[in-house]
């Protein structure tokens, strides 16, 4: 008798709680979830509220986190399930409501959209725009309970098993409304050894016929630092801001006819140029971007050279010093157990016209696919990415007295360019909201425009944070 007293009491309270906090006002109670940590507020129509038998309160941001939870606390018993009505943004009961699953409307942390409404007819319409079809609370309960086996923690259609981060190069994503990312990069590119188109070219070799050059770059190294602030503007539209610190260090021979003199390394470093990019989600499969740089980089570096001072060949400068667009399509698919996730991505930066120094640097096209497994709270992937780089349009006159004096490959805008092919293979991290990783790659095929340093390795490292 006392147990069933017990019961009924707790029941009742439990039924105050949910009375309290039913409408947007669980929103101030539990503005954040307690499985992802992502804000509430970003989230109204998807929001959902949990209420215990022992009187525990739990506020999540979706279905995904929901089962989640409770999959956390399976031996808790459960009095009301509650979750927003998507027309209203009021809170109802998930078992009666009526449920959408699936269509062109992106989903809160999952790659298959599921929403609910207090009436039928608002589900028939949002279905009528948007698509989708109608499930019952147990389909819709079984779905989520069969992505939460596959994968744990955020997870966007667009970034890969459980959200985990590809990059490299940017793989653009989106993000929902209302949401944030700050992501810090970190990215180093080694080159080592003389190549003219397919060709290994030796030391001695380049301060002789037919090259004849004075100084020899031997070795190359560019960090680059990059921070990028990402916003969900809406469901579908995600803009991007991101600004970058570069370091660039190139060691050298002199050659003196009789023998080759070790010189001090050529160094420049400071800030790079800005861009901006919107990302638009055309469909569940599809992302377009388009991105503006702008030119804040520094394209008048000067170096020492034999007690002398040069302005840095092209490829020790900061910046392009032209205004460049650079259009973008990605494509993104996810298993049915969302374990997997394949895509590709090309993109063309175009540098509408010379700069203040008299040229332009040459016009790019990246290529790149992957294919990555989730392990956990694990992702790794295998990724190929194609360069294909114009030469230089026009001079600058200042290099050009470099040219002159000193001679140097890399003062000569005709060697710049060409097309290389890498292999690259990473692995992150995730912890909800929060994700660390690193990728590394090499080249397998370098074909360059004349004589330049060859590419031996690149490396990247990766955080970011969503909020």
């Amino acid at each position: 008798m006392k147990t069933s007293y017990l019961l009924v009491v707790m029941v009742s309270l439990s039924l105050f709680i949910v009375g309290a906090v039913s409408g947007q006002d669980d929103i101030k109670k539990f503005p954040s979830c307690k499985v992802c940590g992502m804000a509430r507020t970003s989230f109204p129509q998807s929001r959902m509220l949990i209420v215990y038998a022992d009187g525990t309160t739990v506020g999540v941001c979706s279905l995904h986190c929901a089962v989640a939870e409770m999959e956390q606390n399976r031996s808790k018993q459960i009095t009301s399930l509650m979750v927003a009505d998507y027309m209203t943004k009021e809170l109802i009961d998930a078992k009666t409501a009526t449920w959408v699953v699936g269509g062109r409307k992106q989903g809160v942390m999952t790659s298959m959209p599921k929403w609910a409404f207090a009436r039928e007819e608002d589900a028939q319409k949002f279905i009528a725009e948007n698509g989708g079809k109608m499930a019952t609370f147990d389909e819709v309960m079984k779905a989520a309970a069969m992505e939460g086996n596959a994968h744990a923690g955020h997870d966007a259609s667009h970034e890969g098993p459980s959200g985990q981060m590809l990059f490299g190069d940017d793989i653009y994503h989106i993000h929902p409304a209302g949401t944030w990312m700050v992501n810090y990069r970190f990215m180093h590119t080694e080159l080592s050894g003389l190549r003219d188109g397919t060709t290994n070219v030796g030391v001695n070799s380049a301060g002789s016929q037919p090259y004849g050059y004075m100084m020899i770059p031997t070795k190359m190294s560019m960090d680059m630092q990059m921070l990028m602030v990402m916003y969900g503007l809406t469901d579908r539209l995600t803009l991007m801001a991101m600004t970058n610190y570069q370091a660039n260090k190139m060691d050298m021979l002199m050659n003196m006819g009789m023998g080759n003199v070790t010189q001090p390394p050529m160094r420049t470093n400071g800030f790079g140029d800005t861009e901006l990019t919107g990302s638009y989600g055309i469909n569940k499969y599809l992302i377009g971007s388009l991105s503006l740089s702008i030119p804040t980089g520094s394209i008048t570096e000067k170096v020492d050279m034999m007690g002398m001072e040069f302005r840095a060949p092209y490829d020790m400068q900061l910046g392009s010093g032209t205004f460049d667009l650079k259009p973008s399509l990605t494509y993104s698919g996810l298993s049915g157990d969302a374990k997997w996730n394949w895509g590709g991505q090309a993109t063309f930066a175009y540098h509408i016209d010379k700069n203040s120094e008299h040229y332009s640097l040459g016009n790019n096209l990246k290529l790149t696919g992957w294919l990555q497994r989730a392990l956990g709270p694990f992702s790794s992937w295998l990724r190929l990415g194609y360069n294909d780089t114009g030469r230089i349009k026009g001079r600058d006159p200042e290099i050009e007295l470099l040219l002159q004096q000193m001679p140097i490959p890399d003062a000569d805008p005709h060697n710049y360019g060409g097309q290389r092919l890498d292999g690259l293979m990473g692995v992150s991290f995730q912890k909800r909201s929060f994700s660390f990783g690193v990728e590394g790659g090499i080249p397998i095929y370098q074909n360059l425009n004349g004589l330049q340093l060859k590419t031996k390795w690149l490396l990247t490292g990766r955080i970011q944070i969503l909020f």
